[in-house]
């Protein structure tokens, strides 16, 4: 089977890419490299506190090139026709879809029965962006999940291929989560190729409600959700 990710070009992104080739052989992986301005201020110290602890805790802090993990080739939009015309020569089995910008139709069409996303949250709740950070602000922690979902042209609202919740730790500080989500993709991801193998598709189940759509979260915000995290695991 010929996989394909998309993705970017960020330290978890290419620990996932890693991980993912040592048990299957990824054919290309296909990174976007725009990242377009939020329309209003998001940076935090949480940012970087984060992008610091997955780079020290997988790399020692010096993560590898990209292009030393898999093939790669670069394009600033994954619409673009350029990028569309290389996935179709590639004709994949698989289109395997981590932290990229929403996707066209014209995209998905090159691989409709094997194209799934990573969501960091529970699309039956919440969709779009930062979704690991707004079920703090709303103190719904049991929504803390990663979802490996088919790609439709609307925004995480495929069928659910595989849905589990993320392992907290005591004491665990909010900059450890998106670590911990990256791993269990993973493994959601490793168990779903072994089934795509096997069987020739990926099972799923249909959303049986739509979750709001959220944008990114304003950096004042993000306080709050450090407050409320810390609290939670402070009692586990």
């Amino acid at each position: 089977m010929k996989i394909v990710v998309l993705t970017t070009g960020a330290t978890r992104r290419r620990y996932f890419v890693e991980k993912i080739q040592a048990k299957f052989q990824i054919a290309q992986v296909f990174i976007e490299t725009r990242d377009p301005p939020p329309p209003y201020p998001t940076a935090h110290p949480l940012d970087d506190a984060r992008k610091v602890h997955e780079r020290d805790h997988w790399y020692d802090g010096n993560p590898p090139a990209f292009d030393s993990i898999a093939k790669v080739k670069s394009f600033d939009d994954l619409n673009d026709p350029a990028a569309i015309a290389e996935l179709r020569d590639l004709k994949p089995d698989i289109l395997l879809v981590f932290g990229t910008g929403r996707l066209s139709k014209a995209v998905l069409d090159q691989c409709p029965g094997g194209s799934a996303n990573f969501h960091n949250g529970d699309p039956e709740a919440y969709r779009g962006l930062d979704c690991h950070l707004w079920p703090l602000f709303h103190s719904d922690f049991k929504a803390l999940r990663m979802t490996m979902h088919r790609l439709e042209p609307e925004l995480d609202t495929g069928g659910i291929i595989d849905r589990r919740s993320v392992s907290l730790q005591r004491a665990m500080p909010l900059s450890h989560l998106r670590q911990a989500a990256t791993e269990l993709a993973i493994d959601i991801a490793i168990d779903a190729l072994n089934y795509f193998k096997n069987n020739g598709c990926f099972a799923s189940t249909t959303q049986v409600r739509k979750g709001r759509y959220y944008s990114y979260m304003p950096a004042q915000l993000k306080d709050i959700c450090i407050q409320k995290f810390e609290r939670y695991t402070s009692t586990l």
